[in-house]
């Protein structure tokens, strides 16, 4: 959550192994909520300095310690430049920069670049190690994005039967697939 409440996530799953739940519900033209947790192992957590910026408060978010995981809940309503910041932190991993852009006529794009993700996958296809430990270290892990508004016009996502949300879900096979089968990006155009 250190740049952006939705870049932060998408990339560190890769980097750290972080299991991501994330809800962005678009209430205006100028405001959304960004709701969910993100969850490492808690040995990731320490290993990466086990500090405040995996979850500060001041984004929203409350950190939970378990004996076998971190974990952030957070719940942040703001404006879309303070839900999905444009600039990206140069002190941490590579993010995937997302967008939300009011489209006129209580219309607004949500965009989530996550072919942007499989920046670097192309070395690590090319070590068989390197790749199928990264394979066992994200089983059973998954990140999930949801988009929340009045009316869901057209999605890349999975549409709610009442039209209200579009979601996408990540595997692992989805977070470390073959160059051929790579994950496209998740833009839903809706009505608040």
């Amino acid at each position: 959550m250190r740049a952006s409440l939705i870049t932060f996530p998408a990339a560190l799953a890769l980097a750290a192994c972080v299991e991501v739940d994330m809800a962005i519900e678009v209430l205006g033209e100028d405001e959304a909520r960004v709701t969910g947790f993100m969850q490492m192992q808690r040995q990731m957590f320490e290993m990466s300095g086990g500090d405040d910026s995996f979850c500060p408060e001041e984004d929203g978010g409350t950190l939970t310690l378990t004996d076998s995981h971190a974990r952030c809940d957070f719940d942040k309503t703001g404006s879309y430049a303070e839900i999905v910041p444009s600039e990206s932190s140069s002190d941490g991993p590579a993010e995937v920069e997302g967008e939300l852009t009011y489209l006129g006529d209580n219309r607004t794009r949500v965009f989530l670049p996550l072919a942007a993700m499989n920046a670097g996958m192309d070395e690590m296809g090319d070590d068989p190690q390197m790749l199928e430990m990264m394979r066992q270290m994200l089983t059973g892990m998954s990140v999930s994005f949801t988009v929340k508004g009045r009316e869901i016009e057209s999605s890349t996502g999975t549409i709610s039967e009442d039209g209200s949300a579009a979601t996408i879900m990540l595997g692992i096979d989805d977070l470390i697939p073959p160059a051929a089968d790579r994950i496209g990006d998740f833009e839903t155009i809706l009505r608040f």
